[in-house]
């Protein structure tokens, strides 16, 4: 069964009609010729012993004579007309006592055997029959004994009383029999035969008929199954065949227009995916993928090519003051403009940031590059976006580097490529800056790259430490608690202390001072909650909050939820920034220090200088401390220019409701002249120097 299972289920269809309908005309052929030879043979054996029984009866009728006289002369000659029957090949006349009268020849049994004769019936009838012939019997009877042989040969009229006088044996041969059957047999065969082929010749036209619809169908279909949609199929066939060919052409349109449909919207997926929306330059991932191919032709074809790394000055100024519109808007501008300095066939021009852009040079030396990069500048330069009524200058900072057969991988060409921008900002941004291979920057930038690797090793590991300095009151009429600012400190692998500078420095490029921000403000508050006997000496603590932080978007909610998790009074918490960072993002500052009063902190504005825009400034922020910039006190004393600065900011704060605070108050004079001038708070290191946090939590305690 399984065998058949499986010829069936990979053979075609036309081959399964052609045997199945090939045995059923070979059974049926068989079959007819079977039934004709059989129907046919038994038509003329009834027939052959019809007439061997006609044969018996006219020898018994033939045979009295011989038997009443016992002549065999008579016999002879009743024998010779039975002779003349067809088929007949042997004769015997018996007596009544079964004994032999006369044989036609010896092979005919002397005696008459009596037992397969049927007594009951006494004419004609077959006693024997074998594969070779028929032997038939009859009784020879004579009428009313009392009658004359004349009368009882003759006689017309039936008697009721017969009298037996012996029996007659005629042989008759099945040959006849036998050769008329083999010529019907043989002749049925010839016909049914010609009859079968010309079947199985129509039966083939007809399933090639059938299949070549089919067999087209199958081809198409596995042409649609590697993807490749052939010509429609035809519709020549049987009706089935036709509404099959009808359906799947329409499924084939269906599916060529789905198709269609799907090959434009991956494209323009694909687009998407490789290209900046905004500005419809391509964008960072199709960036790495082109920049991954110029890097392998550098190395396999040994080509030269150009990477310049771009950033925008002052970008953050119109996004930040004019909203993100007047930002697009500048951004498109923007992309115009470089579009003039490159070639479209050749280089790729591409926005990674927000303000960030790179190009690729294809076959450009670096001084070519660099020649490219000037002019780029001097375009930026002397453009002016315009923003309902306002007029916007800004700048572009460049860092090129050189790919060649010694280029590395992406991440070290990008990572060059920034530095090398990185760098142009430091010395005074608007400018191109090419990277050499003794370029002492890159040299430092690679210590800063270092630092900030250390700097997440610390946050992810709490391996920074925090301190504080006191910030002193001098106004006699605040009370006796004490207020400190919060300070950060950190050590290398080997235990060396880093300066704040290098490592703040490292940080802000490497967009790592929100998560610092974040870090100092769990632990203060978790170290505030573990030790109530410091909250009860303080009237606030100060932190730091960098630009970055301001900016994100989710950072006043981490505020209230470390608030809550540690159970911390907001009030003794007052978050610094810095004068330069709320010009920067002005209406950012503002609304970020509207959140935080609403939370209960207060704000500190450090750095603070007097400048034509610094009072106007603070009138409008609703800070709550301002510490004066510490260079303003250091020549206090002999500088009358910075007293009389020092002592408007004062007034002018106190005005506002603002209490001030002297920064880096390091001699004795100064902080005399702090409480003369009437600043409310100092700290310096004439003060205290900053002391690790949890020095001065102990030393708390045990008081």
């Amino acid at each position: 069964m399984k065998f058949i299972s499986k010829l069936i289920n990979t053979s075609s269809i036309g081959s399964q009609l052609s045997i199945t309908v090939a045995i059923g005309i070979v059974f049926l052929l068989f079959s007819t010729i079977y039934a004709s030879a059989w129907v046919s043979n038994q038509q003329l054996r009834q027939l052959l012993i019809k007439q061997g029984m006609q044969a018996t009866s006219s020898l018994s009728e033939n045979s009295k004579l011989a038997l009443l006289y016992d002549s065999p002369e008579n016999a002879k000659v009743a024998i010779n007309a039975t002779l003349a029957f067809p088929g007949v090949t042997g004769i015997a006349i018996y007596k009544t006592d079964y004994t032999l009268l006369y044989r036609t020849n010896e092979n005919i049994s002397a005696t008459f055997s009596s037992e397969l004769f049927n007594a009951e019936n006494n004419n004609s009838q077959v006693l024997i029959e074998n594969n070779k012939h028929w032997k038939f019997s009859s009784a020879v009877l004579i009428k009313n004994p009392n009658e004359s042989i004349n009368e009882q040969l003759f006689s017309s009229q039936l008697s009721d009383k017969e009298k037996l006088i012996g029996y007659v044996l005629v042989v008759s041969s099945k040959d006849k029999l036998k050769s008329v059957r083999n010529g019907i047999l043989l002749t049925n065969s010839i016909v049914i035969t010609f009859i079968g082929l010309l079947l199985l010749f129509a039966l083939h036209k007809t399933i090639k008929r059938l299949t070549k619809p089919l067999n087209a169908m199958s081809e198409v279909m596995k042409k649609t199954e590697q993807g490749e949609y052939a010509p429609h199929i035809s519709h020549d066939g049987p009706l089935e065949v036709h509404h099959i060919a009808d359906t799947y052409n329409r499924m084939i349109k269906a599916l060529e227009e789905r198709d269609e449909t799907l090959r434009k919207q991956n494209i323009h997926l694909e687009s998407q995916a490789t290209h900046d929306h905004l500005t419809g330059l391509t964008n960072r991932i199709g960036f790495e993928q082109l920049l991954e191919s110029a890097i392998e032709e550098c190395k396999t074809l040994n080509k030269t090519h150009a990477l310049c790394y771009m950033d925008l000055d002052k970008f953050k100024i119109v996004n930040d003051s004019c909203g993100h519109n007047a930002g697009d808007e500048l951004l498109q501008a923007i992309s115009h403009l470089f579009g003039k300095h490159i070639r479209k066939d050749s280089d790729t021009l591409a926005r990674v940031g927000g303000d960030e852009f790179t190009l690729i040079l294809k076959n450009c030396s670096v001084e070519k590059a660099a020649s490219i990069g000037n002019e780029i500048c001097k375009e930026i330069e002397n453009y002016r976006f315009n923003w309902e009524g306002n007029t916007f200058s800004i700048g572009i900072s460049i860092g090129i580097i050189a790919m060649d057969k010694t280029a590395g991988t992406l991440r070290d060409m990008v990572s060059l490529a920034d530095s090398a921008c990185y760098i142009a900002k430091e010395n005074g941004r608007g400018q191109v800056h090419v990277i050499k291979a003794d370029d002492k920057d890159i040299q430092n930038i690679n210590g800063e790259t270092k630092i900030a690797s250390e700097i997440i090793d610390h946050l992810d590991n709490n391996k920074f430490v925090l301190y504080c300095q006191t910030i002193k009151s001098i106004n006699p009429n605040n009370d006796t608690k004490h207020q400190y600012e919060i300070l950060l400190r950190m050590k290398d692998n080997e235990g060396k202390s880093i300066s704040p500078d290098k490592f703040i420095s490292s940080a802000e490029r490497y967009n790592l001072m929100s998560r610092i921000d974040r870090w100092v403000i769990a632990q203060t508050l978790k170290q505030l909650s573990i030790n109530p006997h410091f909250i009860s000496t303080i009237k606030f603590c100060t932190i730091n909050i960098s630009v970055s932080s301001i900016k994100d978007d989710n950072f006043l909610a981490f505020i209230k939820e470390q608030f809550k998790t540690y159970n911390i009074k907001a009030e003794l918490i007052c978050f610094e920034i810095t004068e330069s960072a709320s010009l920067s993002i002005n209406k950012k500052v503002n609304d970020f220090i509207k959140q935080i009063h609403n939370i209960g902190c207060t704000i500190a504005l450090e750095d603070f200088v007097c400048n034509s825009t610094s009072f106007s400034h603070i009138k409008n922020m609703k800070v709550d401390y301002l510490k004066i910039h510490g260079d303003l006190f250091k020549d206090i004393t002999n500088n009358p220019v910075n007293h009389a600065m020092i002592r408007s900011i004062n007034e002018i704060s106190h005005i506002l409701n603002i209490e001030t605070i002297a920064e880096h108050i390091e001699t004795k004079n100064s902080f005399d002249e702090a409480i003369a001038i009437g600043i409310n708070y100092a700290q310096g290191y004439f003060i205290n120097t900053p002391t690790p946090l949890s020095k001065v939590l102990n030393t708390t305690k045990i008081n």
